[in-house]
């Protein structure tokens, strides 16, 4: 008789079959992104083959997880039916993806897609024959997909040979993963530059594991990747174009100092004589940029932009190839002094590998046990480096970097004075939409109050050497920090998009030009091409050929802008939030927070949106 109500096991058989065949389709799909790859020799070629065995077999696995639920329902017919459609529909995206890929060279996305469906036809106008074509390929495809879905059902595969695939499948992951953490913190940038072609894919790195057990010298394999890159004895990956053009520079005469602050986590409105006394000492003689924000919510992003003025779906691109910002390459250009001094460390986010990758003898790491240490040894550090240069370089401009962490880690002196009532110990699990913010709020205070008095003696160091008239001092954060303000549950940053996140304090000492305070809105994109353009002699250099924006001065700014958190992206335009997760998922928000309908999406806007994302890649 025959069995029209298949087993259980029968239906669990044929979806992994079936999802593990789609997994073999979408590696060869999968082909056409090797074409962006440098896969030059034989150790290339086998992490390649590692990658592809390992990713899109998992992809297939993970968007397959809905036909494994459905096979524990007893219709067969019902099970192929859906079955192929979804496997139908997810082949086209990959599809879709490497024709995207191609033109713009980032993924396809829900970002992409909501901008999209915003701004109407007239962004993807295509013609009749156009969608024609498109529409039989995608009958094709779901045809394909349900004779393939029969001709599994039936084979009858064994078990056994489907548990050897998973695990073969497992194995090729794991080694891929492996083998990227190594080559990460090893600087090989043949492997690194491969990874972000791959859709969904995100390279394990563990150079902070690596180190902590002793298993690598973070920086004596520094050293040694830039004397391999310089004598090229290490084969170096496609840079991005970047610049679009070669900069058109002069050497200013006599080149002012840089010294840029920035503190991790500060807020805008501590710009107030009650926290930070002394930089609203220097305010008052300075440019103060009221409506500044950064272009991340967490340091990664924060950093990048400041220094290089682009998005930071950059980094990977930029870190891969170690290619530093064109602020620091100017500035190197013209001798300067460099003295990078970080709280945190450059090694987990890896600003060794693209921000300061150019930089000679950078310290990775400052000793101290705590944020409030580490503050004040690179206070120190920068005290006895001014020491250094009056003495011994004074006729070469200095550029100095501080980034002061305490009011990140919440993490004052034991006896330095708190502001009342003070939160100790700080326990986040405590935290919710009924917690009292204030205690906490005033742990917070009290860091930006402990870290002001450490600016304030680099502040006067200067003054006492008579150098404030000829140094640009710029004090500003990578991120916001918020308290709940928008009553949503939201703590810290990383987690949303709103002002509290994103606002920072943009203080300017430029001697030669008036103090000033300026309203109009500003982000960190501005600031790279302010300096190279204004200060380091490429005036006659387009701003949109360095970055994405125009400058801090510009009179023809961009009404829209690009913030990324880690994992997640925002598009802001005017009082509009568009938020993208890492699963894909847009939300489209106001100012507050609150759920929007819609937004004011252009075919101008979104064109312009897609192209800022892209066009910095090689083509």
């Amino acid at each position: 008789m025959r069995n029209i109500r298949p087993t259980l096991k029968q239906r669990l058989n044929w979806a992994l079959t079936f999802t593990l065949a789609n997994g073999l389709i979408a590696t060869v799909i999968g082909l056409n992104y090797l074409r962006w790859m440098s896969v030059s020799d034989g150790y290339t070629t086998a992490y390649v083959f590692t990658l592809y065995g390992g990713q899109f077999f998992l992809l297939a696995m993970v968007f397959g997880l809905p036909l494994i639920l459905l096979a524990f329902a007893p219709w067969r017919t019902l099970l192929i039916t859906l079955g192929s459609f979804w496997a139908a529909i997810l082949i086209c995206l990959l599809s879709l993806d490497t024709a995207v890929y191609a033109q713009y060279r980032f993924h396809l996305s829900g970002f992409v897609l909501e901008l999209a469906a915003q701004a109407g036809q007239e962004v993807f106008n295509f013609s009749g024959r156009t969608w024609l074509e498109a529409g039989l390929v995608a009958t094709g495809v779901l045809i394909g997909e349900i004779v393939l879905a029969w001709v599994i059902w039936h084979w009858h595969p064994r078990f056994l040979w489907l548990g050897a695939a998973l695990a073969t499948t497992l194995a090729f992951q794991m080694t891929a993963h492996g083998w990227h953490a190594w080559a990460d913190a090893h600087y090989d940038t043949r492997i690194t530059t491969i990874t972000r072609h791959v859709p969904l894919y995100y390279g394990a790195t563990a150079k902070r594991f690596f180190k902590e057990n002793g298993l690598i010298d973070p920086e004596k394999i520094r050293e040694q990747a830039q004397l391999q890159e310089m004598v090229g004895a290490r084969s170096r990956a496609e840079k991005p174009d970047y610049p679009k053009h070669p900069l058109a520079c002069l050497t200013p005469e006599s080149p002012p100092n840089i010294l840029i602050i920035a503190v991790d986590s500060l807020r805008w409105d501590m710009l107030d004589e009650q926290w930070m006394p002394a930089v609203s000492r220097l305010a008052k003689s300075s440019l103060v940029f009221h409506n500044h924000r950064s272009n991340g919510n967490a340091t990664k992003p924060g950093i990048f932009t400041l220094f290089y003025g682009l998005p930071a779906s950059y980094w990977d691109l930029f870190s891969s190839t170690h290619t530093p910002p064109l602020l620091i390459q100017r500035i190197q250009e013209l001798g300067y002094v460099l003295r990078i001094l970080s709280s945190t460390t450059l090694v987990s986010p890896a600003f060794d590998r693209n921000v300061f990758s150019s930089v000679e003898n950078l310290r990775l790491q400052t000793p101290g046990s705590s944020a409030w240490e580490r503050d004040a040894q690179i206070t120190d550090d920068w005290l006895a480096f001014m020491e250094e240069w009056q003495q011994e370089q004074r006729n070469q401009p200095f550029f100095g970097f501080l980034f002061y962490d305490s009011p990140h880690s919440f993490s004052p002196p034991p006896d330095f004075p708190r502001v009342e009532p003070f939160w100790d110990p700080v326990n986040v699990l405590e935290l919710d939409n009924d917690f009292d913010p204030e205690p906490y709020f005033n742990v917070y205070k009290t860091t930006v109050r402990y870290t002001d008095h450490l600016i304030d003696q680099v502040l006067e160091d200067l003054r006492q050497r008579s150098l404030l008239d000829n140094t640009i001092v710029l004090i500003t954060a990578d991120h916001g920090k918020e308290f709940n303000e928008n009553g949503k549950n939201y703590w810290g940053h990383g987690s949303n998009f709103s002002d509290y996140q994103l606002r920072v304090p943009l203080i300017i000492h430029w001697p030669g030009r008036e103090p000033a305070e300026i309203y109009r809105d500003t982000v960190h994109f501005d600031i790279a091409p302010t300096l190279l353009r204004s200060v380091l002699g490429c005036s006659e250099t387009p701003a949109e050929n360095l970055a994405s924006d125009f400058g801090l001065f510009a009179e023809n700014s961009r009404h829209w802008t690009i913030a990324h958190s880690y994992m997640s992206h925002a598009l802001l335009i005017d009082d509009t939030i568009v938020v993208t997760d890492p699963a894909g998922n847009v939300d489209i928000l106001d100012k507050n927070l609150e759920p929007k309908a819609s937004f004011p999406a252009s075919a101008v806007l979104v064109q312009s949106v897609l192209q800022e994302l892209a066009r910095f890649n090689k083509n």
